[in-house]
């Protein structure tokens, strides 16, 4: 993984949006080659920042909405992959925490995810 790739997460009211700004943030924190996107921000700007579309952007998505993906399209900006964060999380047993708080069963949640991400990320190189 040798190229710079961007995360834009879920900033939803559900347990998994909470989740999905964990997994970018503890990412973008730990990996330099990982960025991570305000997409409230996105979503709030009239113009679209060069720097969208310097980096292949992934999207986090905490339910079946897809808001995260459908705020980018809207504003012409590619996306390079969508992971469904609430459906891993389902298939594979992860109980996401609460709403505003992750708590041991979420951060543990969070744990896993991060490394599903990365493979994820991996996959698209």
């Amino acid at each position: 993984m040798k190229d710079k790739v961007s995360l834009a997460a879920c900033s939803g009211m559900s347990n998994f949006g909470l989740i999905c700004r964990a997994v970018a943030s503890d990412l973008s924190q730990s990996k330099e080659n990982i960025s991570s996107i305000c997409i409230t921000s996105t979503a709030a700007d009239d113009k679209t920042p060069k720097i969208m579309e310097k980096y292949p952007i992934i999207t986090l998505n905490g339910c079946f909405n897809d808001c995260v993906g459908k705020i980018l399209k809207k504003k012409g900006i590619k996306i390079a992959k969508t992971i469904d964060i609430m459906d891993y999380a389902n298939k594979h047993c992860l109980e996401p925490g609460e709403v505003a708080r992750l708590g041991e069963n979420g951060e543990k949640t969070v744990k896993k995810l991060k490394k599903h991400v990365l493979k994820e990320i991996r996959a698209i190189r």
